[in-house]
């Protein structure tokens, strides 16, 4: 079969798994094409993402004019073009310009035209023979950071980048919007093809330093891509895993005969950082993502509450709720907030233990974190420090009752406190979030009556109505369930310890 460009775009992308498997295609992602050419590759991921937000970065004339054609050809309608050469500064700079032909061409296919870089060339001349480089003209040049400033981006899904040696100057000229990238594909090579330009370990190292991890690499000896994930973004650690574990047991396979200690050594510090997740999930790797994602969900829970939210935002339709979660104690353990974070939502988290509310920094940075607790005043009170932080308390009643139980005090602390309306109003533009977690060991009815349940409420509340009990045998808070039912909730489920409240008048449709 002839090789087209009707063939190059519709067969499917070298990452298309990867992609599918990391973003909901109908979502309105923001996309990349950073040296797109002709536009193929943008035509392609229209069609993959037809939600999506894209941009055609190409600075050639020549190209600029068929990339135009393409996408009026394909009918794109969602490709906005960006007439210019991404680097570290902006300015002019000069452009050299490629052309030429492999011998014998008989398809509908310019290989001439897609090697050109702000770079001069050098082993490309050795190594293909054919290319040219016969012309050097000016080109605008701007940076990421200032395009995504002028076009209002608050972040980026993607990046496809394809630049010929010029990778790090764009990398670069992001400045701290890089760590708004969540995953980038890029050209990397092996061989100085472009005078100056950064190989593969220093691209790799680069990466590395800005936290971005690699989960895909097909450079072999001359040039290749590479996959990363921003690992401090919102996407899923499970993705991350499952990709990380596609990735190496391919370099195995690859590279059976060849020293694999580095990679070995690399993989198991990834493991080593993200252990909690993998005791939870390993189960999940034997399976392929298509059916962990069809058949299963995650929940970081004590009894699946949050999957139980989950479902009645979504039948709601709202698909990123606020959270406020009080009392939420470890940002992924136990907690009914991490599921709603790690889909890109975001929220509250009050937490007074000081130990513990660092967890909180370090994982939860889009969120609002607080090393505060919640009362019916104003003031800096005594916490009680209990022997199991679960069961830290402001309440010297409970604190008591738990060391009846066998849980000591550990120690008792002044800690700072606040009224939930005073957060709302300071902290959150006085807008209460969509959901409501709460634990807070013996204060959770005081909290809940100092909502306003005519101006400003939560629309769906889980809160802790069982008494701790070390055989079982704990006595249902109905104080509580009857005074949500009188202020217009609904009680939607009941784990045992936690009862999963809804605002009728949003569940119920007349």
């Amino acid at each position: 079969m002839t090789f087209t460009r009707d063939t190059y775009i519709n067969s499917p992308s070298p990452i298309e798994y990867e992609l599918r498997l990391i973003f909901d295609i109908q979502k309105p992602l923001v996309i990349f094409d950073i040296g797109s050419c002709e536009g193929e590759d943008s035509i392609k991921y229209s069609k993959v993402f037809p939600s999506a937000r894209i941009f055609a970065v190409e600075a050639l004339p020549s190209n600029l004019s068929l990339l135009k054609e393409n996408l009026n050809k394909y009918s794109v309608k969602n490709v906005e073009i960006l007439p210019f050469a991404l680097s570290d500064e902006a300015g002019i700079c000069n452009f050299h310009v490629s052309s030429g032909q492999l011998e014998d061409k008989k398809e509908d296919w310019d290989y001439g035209n897609k090697s050109s870089s702000l770079l001069a060339p050098t082993e490309n001349l050795d190594i293909f023979p054919w290319l040219k480089f016969s012309n050097i003209i000016s080109v605008e040049t701007n940076t990421l950071y200032n395009v995504c400033i002028e076009k209002d981006i608050s972040s980026i899904d993607f990046v496809h980048m394809d630049v010929q040696g010029a990778e790090l100057k764009i990398l670069k000229g992001a400045g701290k919007f890089i760590k708004k990238i969540k995953l980038i594909w890029l050209e990397v090579e092996a061989l100085e093809l472009y005078k100056d330009q950064p190989l593969k370990k220093e691209i790799e190292e680069f990466m590395r330093e800005n936290a971005f991890i690699k989960v895909k690499d097909t450079v072999g000896d001359v040039s290749g891509d590479q996959l990363y994930i921003n690992s401090e973004s919102s996407l899923s650690k499970i993705t991350l895993m499952q990709l990380l574990l596609n990735l190496y047991s391919q370099k195995i396979r690859n590279h059976i005969n060849r020293s694999i200690k580095p990679k070995i050594e690399e993989f198991l510090l990834i493991i080593k950082s993200n252990l909690s997740y993998i005791k939870r999930e390993i189960k999940q790797w034997f399976y392929p993502a298509s059916q962990i994602r069809k058949y299963s969900q995650i929940s970081h829970s004590q009894c699946g509450e949050d999957l139980i939210v989950k479902f009645i935002f979504d039948n709601l339709g709202i698909q990123h709720p606020s959270y406020i979660d009080i009392g939420a104690h470890d940002p992924e353990y136990l907690n009914n907030t991490a599921t709603f974070y790690l889909s890109g939502s975001i929220g509250i988290n009050i937490e007074p233990d000081p130990i513990l509310f660092k967890k909180f920094l370090n994982t939860r940075k889009r969120d609002l974190n607080l090393n505060i607790g919640v009362a019916d005043t104003v003031d800096v009170i005594d916490f009680y420090f209990m022997s199991s932080p679960t069961l830290n308390t402001f309440s010297k009643i409970e604190a008591d009752k738990y060391v009846e139980f066998g849980y000591p005090i550990v120690s008792i602390g002044k800690i700072k406190v606040d009224k939930l309306h005073n957060i709302i109003k300071t902290q959150w533009n006085n807008s209460f979030p969509d959901f409501l977690s709460l634990d807070v060991e013996g204060l959770d009815e005081t909290i809940l009556k100092s909502i306003d349940y005519e101006k400003n409420y939560p629309i769906v509340i889980c809160v802790e109505t069982m008494s701790f009990s070390k055989n079982g045998n704990g006595v249902k808070n109905k104080s509580i369930i009857e005074f949500l039912e009188n202020n217009g909730y609904l009680v939607y489920a009941d784990t045992y310890i936690n009862t999963i409240f809804v605002r009728k008048d949003r569940w119920i449709r007349t």
